[in-house]
């Protein structure tokens, strides 16, 4: 129903909302908060930002006019953005999207070589999306690629990876786990906890 981008440094912060109230804040392809809303919402989230740890808020509400919705950004407490108009319009689906569906699409077909031309296609618009980074790294461990897996895995949560969890478990990550280089990963994901 409506959508909205708003730039921080390198992040780019995507709110939208539907008809039904529920308010959406994506950052870089990720979805960091998802609220039910009439009157307005506060979305609190931590974004890692070369290595630490940022706190952003994105606060909805309703305009002085009564009728239009604006959103404030606030970084660290400081206003980025304040009082931007929420315009009409659907979340557009940028080629990027499109080549990361169809790459998860072909991955999981195990149309692996496929998969992995799709990836590297999203990242060319998309290079912060710490989903694809996951996702590749799952398409090079299917190919017994360790080294091109561990730095996509390692890319990945430098980039803000939020289901961390997934490394450990995902079935396509199977041959990266038991790569006596995995240790090292596991440190990784041990300092972020």
């Amino acid at each position: 129903m409506q959508y909205l981008e708003l730039k921080s440094g390198e992040i780019t912060i995507c709110f939208h909302n539907s008809w039904m109230g529920v308010e959406t804040v994506e950052v870089n392809g990720q979805t960091y908060s998802k609220k039910s809303s009439v009157y307005g919402a506060q979305h609190f989230f931590v974004i890692n930002e070369n290595g630490k740890p940022v706190n952003y808020s994105l606060i909805s509400k309703v305009a002085a006019d009564h009728v239009s919705v604006v959103v404030d950004l606030f970084k660290e407490g400081k206003p980025d953005y304040v009082n931007i108009p929420l315009p009409y319009g659907s979340k557009p689906k940028s080629p990027a999207l499109l080549a990361k569906q169809e790459g998860l699409m072909r991955l999981k077909m195990y149309d692996i070589d496929i998969a992995i031309d799709e990836f590297k296609k999203a990242l060319q618009t998309t290079p912060n999306d710490p989903e694809i980074y996951f996702n590749l790294a799952c398409a090079y461990s299917n190919k017994e690629k360790a080294d091109e897996g561990f730095d996509c895995l390692r890319t990945s949560i430098e980039k803000g990876l939020r289901d961390t969890e997934n490394i450990l478990s995902h079935d396509m990550l199977a041959y990266l786990r038991v790569h006596p280089d995995f240790k090292d990963i596991k440190k990784i994901l041990e300092r972020i906890a």
